[in-house]
């Protein structure tokens, strides 16, 4: 009878409710034998080597392996002390899922001190030189001799290393922490006597706007022993100009305390001007804007015109995505101009294909029905005209996304229409959505049309 179901001799009306099922052999318990050490020390990963589970069915019993369907829980490796690890297990006999649990109990024993055992194969820097601690032993000891002591290198948790100054000279302090518990250890930081600019960067003029580009820029130091190397420089150790200021300025270079300079020249234009677009002004819908053969030309006082470098341009205002004429800027030292270029939507026009929108009977006999599909685009709107299953007409209006020049995503006044569509050339187009059901190929038939879209 339709809404009926029978299961195992259980009747439900609409919805199956199991309240049991006699003859399951479900778990009912387990049992645990604890696991060879139940004693750590802080910091220390539980080890469950030795754990055995026995699994206690209704019918029968089972040992289960400690990576089979066991979760444990309540182990934390930072806080000493007894605690209580519950294991877990799930188990599934037919349609009936059951669950048992069973705890032991293991203890974490405190750090009672730590000490350097070897101390890091640096231990003498030069002024400015971030640390090293490549090479540093710690031990640990516990508060019982029952565990016994571990040792820990850098990176490991809960090792805090602290005490080291890079732009201090002279002899450092270090200290190591590990849960509370603290040792030291000495290293030696050489002075830095002075720092020169040995290399300037490949650029030193720039346009107003421009940061400074470290390329090429090579910053020495020179140590009180006597020793020099390459000093690394960064974007935040310049100051002293401004960008927005055109004329000669000077850059400090300040290094754990030791200053240098070097010049640099910016350039304020008065104004700046497209003088030659570039070669491509047309593109089809999700093409990438090319500025090959651009010119852009700037004055700026006591100087004449000059063409500005294209790598230099900052060029802004275009959207491969939208269709239409756009406005494209280019701005440079703090000045702009423009051109215009035409973004051309490939999908528009009309579009035209077929489906098998059902069957019917003709003359006796069982034949597929196949009705037209015409599909217009224009702007962001699309219009479809069909026949649907029924033999009725069809009209679905909306909007579409496109996402790239072949492939663009159909969204409809209602939800009948959602679906895309993927261009394979100019003259054909794959269609996908929820009321054709399968994927139809469009041909098209004409450029853009006058009509009015949704």
């Amino acid at each position: 009878m339709k809404g009926f179901v029978r299961l195992l001799g259980i009747i439900a009306i609409g919805t199956v409710i199991t309240i049991g099922v006699p003859g399951c052999n479900t778990l009912q318990s387990i049992t645990l034998q604890p696991p060879a050490r139940t004693v750590f020390g802080q910091g220390q990963e539980l080890d469950t080597s030795g754990l055995a589970v026995t699994a206690n069915y209704k019918k029968n019993s089972e040992t289960v392996a400690n990576t089979g369907p066991l979760q444990i829980s309540g182990y934390d490796k930072n806080r000493p002390g007894k605690q209580t690890i519950t294991v877990t297990m799930n188990a599934r006999s037919g349609l009936v899922s059951s669950t048992a649990s069973n705890t032991f109990t293991v203890t974490v024993v405190p750090v009672e001190s730590v000490s350097v055992l070897q101390p890091p194969a640096a231990t003498s820097f030069k002024q400015g030189d971030d640390h090293n601690w490549n090479g540093l032993s710690v031990g640990v000891k516990f508060e019982e001799d029952a565990v016994p002591g571990v040792t820990v290198k850098p990176g490991a948790d809960a090792l805090v290393i602290s005490g080291y100054d890079k732009d201090r000279a002279g002899t450092q302090t270090i200290t190591v922490d590990y849960y509370g518990k603290r040792a030291a250890f000495n290293v030696s930081v050489v002075a830095l006597d002075s720092i020169a600019v040995t290399s300037l960067p490949r650029n030193t003029e720039y346009y107003t706007g421009e940061e400074i580009d470290l390329a090429g820029l090579v910053v020495t130091g020179t140590w009180s022993d006597g020793s020099s190397a390459q000093v690394n420089v960064t974007q935040n150790d310049l100051s002293g100009y401004d960008i927005t200021r055109g004329g000669n300025q000077n850059v400090t270079v300040l290094y754990s305390g030791k200053t240098t300079l070097f010049a640099v020249t910016y350039v304020a234009f008065e104004a700046l001007s497209v003088d030659r677009t570039p070669v491509k002004t047309k593109y089809e819908l999700g093409e990438a804007l090319d500025t090959m053969g651009i010119r852009v030309l700037g004055t700026w006082p006591g100087h004449s015109m000059s063409i500005v470098d294209p790598q230099r341009l900052r060029i802004t205002g275009y959207d491969p995505l939208r269709a239409g004429e756009q406005r494209v800027t280019v701005t440079v030292g703090g000045k702009s101009d423009s051109f215009m270029v035409t973004v051309t939507n490939p999908f528009e026009g009309t579009w035209a294909g077929q489906w098998e929108a059902g069957s019917q009977i003709v003359d006796g006999r069982m034949r597929d029905m196949v009705t037209p599909v015409t599909l217009t685009i224009e702007g962001s709107a699309w219009l479809l005209r069909t026949t649907d299953k029924a033999g009725e007409s069809v009209e679905l209006r909306g909007v579409y996304t496109p996402d790239s020049g072949a492939h663009a995503k159909l969204h409809c006044n209602d939800s009948r229409g959602e679906g895309e569509v993927n261009r394979d050339s100019p003259a054909v187009m794959r269609l996908r959505n929820s009321l054709i059901g399968s994927e139809i190929t469009l041909d098209k038939v004409r450029g853009k049309n006058e009509w009015r879209g949704p």
